[in-house]
């Protein structure tokens, strides 16, 4: 095991957070111990830090990502320890302190906190501190640089993204039903009032009986009015628990997926992710209450046979026929579903396709063209949606025709059973009464069937798209590497991007050495953005390899290159916010001081100190409320501002004026550092002057490869000098 001196070097901002959040430092030191990769970057990227800090429940997430299974501890430390180890204990309450291994009897190996090094601390030292709360950590894949296999893989992803949400929840669920079922059973009590009044009552003018009953029922209402409330109360509850671990889990995966996998369409993509709308709406309504009525039709028919004996076939059949007609109507139902969700995504693409770009559409005067495609698809949805609607209702009739012809055989029947002295006229009452309770819940079994069809759809869209593969492979050891000094080489590179065969990149191969300035030219669709998404780590080669400090960039997990990479892509994406909510994007630790040193440096501030609400100045929607130059400015102060150790710059001036471009190339002369890897891919030639050497791109290969002066010479003169090996 390493010690806690041993530990790589963080940066400034990412050693801040460390320090302060006990649970991260908790999870560094069983990640050390189990020899798992322990970085801040690792750890922590994309996951809803509060405060900065890891929660209890982002602890699991975290150390999911490095192959351990954190499980909730419950019972005597002294049972605990010998057994779950290591583990963190929650002390004074709410204090983190790894117990690694046991020394000797009750003596355990403790790293407390804000204490330096591992101490031996005793077992009745920690019982005295020991707040009840424990987390149990086990290793689940060790091998290093290795893929799971199959077994394995299941052991880590035992708790599935839907079902986990759920079982989290069964005692809530146990508590749902039961209350259902107390509910029903009390049900019984109002036709049992009636036959009794009827029966004993009325015949014997019988007073006190009837408010001795009357009584009962009140008290059972009241109990039913209260479960009835209670029942609600949990379902929302559980509810909006579910709806926020599923919710988060999704988006969770959205920003995780490999770019490589990314559905071309993001509306349909945006349309299939909606669907957990219907799956949550399923599993979180009064279904689970109804799902027990339908149980409880059992036992309403053995009350109507005690009561009635053979009067309970109408009822009986009744419950067959809306059944059977409810489960034909659903056959057809799900395919008119299938047909709907495919409707659902097309309009959705469209929707956001021309919102996206509805300056191009009315510049354009494609409106006509637009509107024509978004009736067509309206006149197809709203035809599929009738004919759902049809065949439901359908259903709902043929439940009430059923319940109503089972009344009236119950009448007829318990007539002549009546004249028979069979039965008495009390029974007849409160058996129509429950025959009615009976059937009521299938009333409602064609909506429902419907639903658990709908929601099924989605479940399995939904888990389509969970089964993705992450950018952040959770099930490959990665060897705990950072970016040291930032040199690439690219040997025999070919890329095509994904639902493309075609190659963008065809057989690039070049080396440049940490803290070269490299420009990057040539014609449109040559390649240039490309190289500079592949050397970001957004994609990987189809063929080829591409080394960073002479590793594999594959080896690297994919946060560590991000970490050391600051990449300013053309289209300069802002998210709706102010102008400062922006530019802390790339480090959102970074002080007023480096948020302004970051803004000057990209020509942020000089339009920003313009406008009275100076950093708080809003972006719109993707930039909306800014000139073209300006976006590019905060996307290059976002990334100015993380101080990267490779800066790679596509296209960082395409939208700017001369005095602007003039500008940026001053203030970025001063801002990149000695030691810095830079590309810039550009068609200005007023960029260049930041680099010392040229790649030239033609049609996916690299064409030339020398001295900037030398390159340009060589272009002005229309003859390009082969490539330098």
């Amino acid at each position: 095991m390493r010690s806690e001196t041993t530990a790589g070097a963080k940066p400034p901002a990412r050693t801040a957070v460390h320090h302060l959040d006990p649970l991260l430092i908790a999870l560094k030191v069983i990640a050390r111990h189990f020899e798992r990769p322990d970085s801040d970057a690792i750890l922590t990227s994309g996951l809803p830090l509060v405060d900065g800090k890891l929660t209890v429940e982002l602890l699991f997430r975290a150390a999911q990502r490095i192959g351990l299974k954190c499980s909730q501890l419950d019972g005597r430390l002294a049972d605990i320890l010998p057994v779950a180890l290591p583990s963190i204990l929650f002390l004074d309450g709410d204090v983190p302190a790894v117990v690694i291994r046991e020394v000797s009897e009750d003596c355990y190996a403790v790293q407390l906190p804000n204490v330096k090094g591992i101490r031996t601390v005793q077992l009745k030292d920690l019982e005295e501190r020991y707040s009840g709360r424990a987390i149990g950590v086990e290793l689940v894949y060790s091998a290093p640089g290795a893929v799971m296999d199959e077994e394995t893989r299941a052991r880590l992803h035992t708790e599935h993204w839907f079902w986990s949400a759920l079982r989290r929840h069964r005692k809530d669920y146990v508590s749902i039903v039961l209350a259902a079922s107390l509910i029903n059973l009390l049900g019984l009590a109002a036709p049992l009032f009636i036959m009794n009044v009827y029966d004993r009552v009325l015949p014997n003018k019988a007073f006190p009986t009837l408010w001795v009953l009357a009584a009962g029922l009140v008290l059972a209402l009241v109990f039913n009015f209260v479960l009835t409330w209670a029942r609600a109360r949990l379902i929302d509850d559980v509810a909006r628990h579910i709806d926020i671990r599923l919710s988060s889990t999704l988006f969770e995966k959205v920003l995780n997926m490999s770019l490589a996998v990314r559905p071309t369409s993001t509306g349909a993509f945006v349309s299939h992710i909606s669907q957990y709308e219907f799956l949550r709406e399923f599993f979180t309504s009064n279904t689970v209450a109804l799902f027990t009525d339908l149980a409880f039709i059992g036992v309403f028919f053995l009350v109507i046979w005690q009561l009635s004996g053979w009067l309970v076939i109408f009822p009986a059949l009744a419950v067959v026929i809306v059944i059977a007609a409810g489960l034909m109507l659903q056959f057809l139902i799900g395919r008119k579903l299938t047909v709907a969700q495919g409707q659902s995504a097309m309009r959705q693409g469209l929707l956001v396709e021309t919102i996206s770009s509805i300056e191009t559409v009315k510049s354009l005067r494609a409106e006509g063209h637009l509107l024509r495609r978004w009736d067509d698809n309206a006149h197809a949805t709203s035809g599929t949606s009738e004919e759902i609607k049809r065949l439901s209702s359908i259903g709902l009739n043929v439940a009430q025709l059923c319940q109503q012809l089972a009344t009236i055989g119950i009448v007829a029947g318990g007539t002549y059973a009546f004249a028979a002295a069979e039965m008495s006229s009390g029974a007849i009452i409160a058996t129509v009464i429950l025959s009615s309770r009976a059937i009521a819940p299938l009333s409602q079994i064609a909506m429902t069937l419907t639903r658990a069809r709908q929601a099924w759809l989605s479940f399995r869209l939904l888990d389509s798209i969970m089964k993705l593969p992450d950018e952040r492979i959770s099930t490959r050891s990665f060897v705990n590497r950072k970016v040291a000094k930032g040199g690439y080489q690219f040997s025999g590179v070919r890329f095509h991007y994904p639902h493309s065969d075609r190659n963008i990149l065809n057989d690039v191969s070049f080396k440049a050495g940490a803290g070269e300035k490299i420009g990057i030219v040539g014609r449109i669709g040559s390649g240039k953005t490309t190289v500079a998404r592949l050397m970001s780590g957004l994609y990987f080669a189809t063929e080829g390899e591409i080394l960073l400090d002479g590793v594999d960039i594959r080896q690297y997990h994919p946060q560590e290159v991000r970490n050391a990479v600051g990449f300013v892509n053309q289209e300069a994406d802002l998210f709706d916010g102010s102008v400062k909510d922006n530019i802390l994007l790339g480090d959102p630790e970074a002080d007023d001081e480096a948020l302004i040193a970051a803004a000057k440096m990209a020509g942020v501030d000089s339009f920003v100190s313009q406008h009275p609400m100076g950093y708080d100045m809003p972006t719109g929607e993707r930039g909306s409320a800014l000139s073209g130059g300006q976006r590019q400015a905060i996307a290059l102060a976002r990334v100015l501002i993380k101080k990267p150790r490779i800066l790679i710059l596509d296209e960082p001036t395409s939208s700017m004026d001369i005095p602007s471009e003039r500008q940026l190339i001053l203030h970025l002369k001063k801002a990149i550092l000695p030691g810095q890897t830079v590309f810039v891919a550009t068609h200005r030639q007023g960029m260049l002057e930041l680099v010392d050497r040229l790649l030239v791109l033609e049609g996916g290969r690299l064409v030339a490869d020398g001295p900037r002066d030398a390159i340009l010479d060589a272009m002005k003169k229309t003859k390009v000098p082969n490539r330098e090996n």
